[in-house]
């Protein structure tokens, strides 16, 4: 099973917390992230990303969040993509630091752990 169809089969089975009809992230999540503390603004930081309540934004790609899932500190999303005229869903799953200002991403590149920083000015709300 790939990580598409686990995604696809976790928010479906999770009673009471996938949210398909209206995939709203939690404020905890969202935020303007960046690769390092120092690249916060930085136009060349190609491990920016911009997560909204209903929105998700990387370096060349960006599309609306069609379903997620939470799971305290742990976020599974399923977006809608487009960029250099493409369009495809895409999973991305992340967790949360217990501070809130550092989101692990293990999806983004196969086998490695992503980690960025909350950038300065953008809210969290501390996980329950």
């Amino acid at each position: 099973m790939n990580f598409v169809d686990a995604a696809a089969a976790l928010l479906l089975n999770l009673s009471g917390c996938a949210h398909a009809a209206d995939p709203i992230v939690p404020d905890r999540f969202v935020a303007h992230w960046a690769g390092s503390p120092d690249a916060c603004g930085s136009k060349a930081d190609d491990l920016a990303l911009r997560i909204g309540a209903k929105h998700i934004e990387y370096w060349e790609s960006q599309g609306p969040i069609r379903a997620s899932v939470t799971r305290g500190n742990e976020i599974a999303l399923i977006a809608e993509l487009h960029g250099e005229g493409e369009a495809w869903l895409a999973t991305a799953s992340f967790t949360l630091s217990d501070d809130g200002l550092q989101l692990v991403d293990r999806t983004t590149i196969p086998g490695r752990e992503v980690v960025r920083h909350r950038c300065p000015g953008t809210a969290a709300t501390r996980p329950n």
